[in-house]
């Protein structure tokens, strides 16, 4: 009986061989098709029973893979539809983890959407019930809805709350107390972002946050070139800011970080911006590149034609 078992199962080995082959032959000639869904990854409540006894093992493998995802789509379409599942499944194998809701919760935020500040702000909740004594869960949900969506009605509460915690960097209740004046809420967003930038070390987290800060930057700069120029001519400049390059209180307006303009704001007061985010840079900067290259194929065209009336005329000539 035994021998009978050993040489069923040795058929069954030869049996497959083959088509293992043929796959294998297949997966080396013809590139791996890479196809992200929501479906790869399992429900939080079932990733435990899934992974069990290796659960705090699978939510760092899983945690690379979403750093790996962020990477890739932050050079390419600087969207992140699946971080949110991702990082919720790692919460869930290993809720002890600090580091993977701030980092999915600053690149979610980054894209400046309103349903992106929803998702962001849903992972920071869940940080906020794994870790009530964290100050960073409460002060960020208000932090996004102010910075991103202007909405002051949920921000200041959630702000307010997280700045008096115990933990939150002192400097923060003054900020926020701040944030309702001219300039207060880029101070705010310039400390805030410097701080997590120096936390931060993914590079291209760290590259995400440093144009944040320039961005910031450049918006008190203005802030306070305007205050200048009021203060000098007693009444606001013009909309695109040209009257503080003519008053020579600025060489020239800094170009906005995300591809559009700066301009001033004369119904509250304050300089804006008319771009989101880095989607909205990477699409003007790739309109742009369409239009030139249209441009150019349009005086190629025009210069073949020329010369294809020159050769016609010098024909007639002879």
């Amino acid at each position: 009986m035994k021998k009978l078992s050993v040489l069923i199962a040795f058929i069954l080995l030869i049996a497959v061989i083959p088509p293992f082959l043929k796959v294998r032959k297949h997966l080396m000639e013809n590139e791996k098709p890479v196809v992200e869904t929501i479906d790869a990854y399992p429900e939080p409540d079932f990733a435990r029973v899934l992974y069990l006894g290796y659960n705090a093992f699978m939510a760092n493998m899983i945690f690379i893979r979403a750093q790996y995802y962020f990477g890739t789509h932050y050079v390419t379409t600087r969207t992140y539809p699946l971080l949110e599942q991702m990082i919720r499944v790692v919460m869930a194998l290993n809720p002890d983890l600090r580091y993977p809701i701030p980092f999915a919760e600053a690149a979610i935020s980054s894209m400046r959407t309103r349903d992106a500040v929803e998702s962001a702000n849903s992972l920071l909740q869940l940080g906020h019930e794994l870790f009530p004594e964290d100050y960073f869960y409460v002060f960020n949900q208000g932090y996004n809805y102010y910075m991103y969506l202007g909405d002051m009605e949920k921000a200041y509460p959630l702000m307010y709350q997280g700045a008096r915690m115990e933990g939150a960097p002192e400097q923060l209740f003054w900020l926020v107390s701040r944030v309702a004046t001219m300039g207060g809420g880029y101070r705010l967003g310039y400390e805030y972002t410097r701080t997590k930038l120096e936390a931060a070390e993914d590079k291209h987290m760290r590259h995400l946050l440093e144009t944040e800060l320039k961005h910031y930057s450049n918006l008190l700069f203005l802030t306070e070139a305007v205050q200048k120029y009021m203060d000098m001519k007693g009444e606001p400049p013009d909309e695109k800011l040209e009257s503080l390059v003519r008053s020579r209180i600025i060489e020239k307006v800094p170009e906005d970080v995300f591809g559009g303009y700066y301009y001033y704001d004369n119904n509250d007061g304050m300089v804006k911006t008319i771009t989101e985010g880095d989607r909205a840079y990477r699409h003007i900067q790739e309109e742009k590149r369409r239009k030139e290259e249209e441009e150019k194929k349009l005086k190629e065209a025009e210069k073949d034609k020329e010369t294809e009336v020159s050769e016609e005329k010098n024909e007639d000539a002879e």
